[in-house]
């Protein structure tokens, strides 16, 4: 919460506008990230090599140090912004009147089904040395907003928040690495849903009719400076 929206008489606050070295500097790292998404489209992350980067976004080789330190952190930033999209398209975009517990479900299977629709990305991401930091970073926000609009229509009984972040997210990437390392058959994220929603006090036959509803087709988002859909590798 703003300092504003606390104290009513507190004084308004402006942002102050970004310059046009900011501006700058903010359009040569989105080609970076672009070119870098292309990349490992076309190679994987094993045959991404700086220069590539650098020359297929057009900026001098120098510049890729002013915003990355190594080609490990671009990746990173790559998918963890991949992530982010497709949580602000999940649960960011949904209106405000949606059922919580099919907003849940939806979210969660959608991500957990990247390990079985998109393996490489998915083994991309849960290898990565950073990958429980980097997902509840990307994921935190959106699922929280879902949580508390549960909350607040009564439709899950939560006792503690912060737990049931920490337990939905992480065992959504741990159900992701776990189907990646084949130790899982088709379609656990439904019985993950399932259980999802029915420790947010959902009754049983409820959860498992929403856990096993089709999944709507989704044209994952494609806006410049974020992830158009996970990178292949």
């Amino acid at each position: 919460m703003s300092r504003a929206a606390a104290d009513p008489e507190a004084p308004a606050t402006t942002a102050k506008p970004a310059s046009r070295s900011d501006r700058r500097r903010e359009k040569t790292r989105l080609r970076l990230v672009e070119a870098g998404r292309e990349l490992i489209t076309e190679k994987g992350v094993s045959g991404l090599r700086i220069s590539e980067i650098t020359e297929a976004a057009d900026v001098a080789l120098g510049s890729f140090y002013n915003h990355f330190k190594s080609k490990e952190e671009l990746v990173e930033a790559i998918v963890s912004e991949s992530i982010e999209a497709l949580a602000e398209a999940l649960v960011g975009e949904a209106p405000e009147d949606s059922d919580p517990a099919i907003l849940v479900a939806v979210a969660n299977r959608r991500f957990v089904r990247l390990a079985y629709d998109d393996p490489a990305f998915a083994q991309l991401l849960v290898n990565l040395s950073h990958a429980d930091v980097l997902f509840a970073t990307a994921t935190y926000p959106f699922a929280r907003i879902a949580l508390e609009r549960g909350i607040a229509s009564g439709r899950f009984e939560i006792p503690d928040i912060e737990v049931t972040l920490a337990t939905v997210v992480g065992g959504a990437l741990a159900l992701m690495r776990s189907i990646v390392e084949g130790h899982q058959g088709p379609d656990a994220e439904i019985a993950a849903s399932e259980a999802v929603l029915r420790s947010m006090g959902v009754p049983g036959d409820e959860a498992r009719a929403i856990s096993n509803q089709p999944l709507e087709p989704m044209e994952r988002p494609a806006a410049e400076g974020s992830a158009a859909g996970p990178p292949r590798t």
